[in-house]
């Protein structure tokens, strides 16, 4: 890989972090839309459940809060799932550009190295 494929690749790698950040920070959004749906759901269906029986169990209105919203809480579950997901692209990602970043180092070194003479040393 020469200089300028290096630098290419590095370009390309801090513009996927970027591009990965921002759908990152579309996800947490999302994932708070959607559990912030979860939890009026539930609220409103564990209301509702004690106005039909006031003398229902803890557990009869839990299992009826989750009939009511089953829907509400798999979508909040998938959102926190993606969210979880693009923060882990952002990691890879940051990865890679730090490997290139190293690559980038190694090669200037080695063009140093390359470059030396012995006179340098002995004068």
């Amino acid at each position: 890989m020469n200089a300028a494929e290096l630098q290419a690749a590095l370009y390309a790698a801090k513009q996927e972090v970027d591009d990965a950040f921002g759908e990152f920070r579309l996800a947490i959004e999302f994932d708070a839309i959607r559990d912030d749906e979860k939890r009026r759901a539930m609220a409103r269906a564990t209301i509702a459940c004690r106005e039909q029986d006031p003398k229902a169990t803890v557990g009869v209105i839990a299992a009826m809060v989750d009939l009511e919203t089953a829907d509400v809480q798999k979508h909040a579950r998938l959102a926190e799932g993606l969210k979880r997901s693009a923060g882990m692209a952002v990691d890879a990602k940051k990865q890679w550009l730090s490997a290139l970043q190293s690559l980038a180092s190694l090669t200037k070194a080695e063009a140093q190295l390359a470059a030396w003479e012995p006179r340098e040393v002995s004068a």
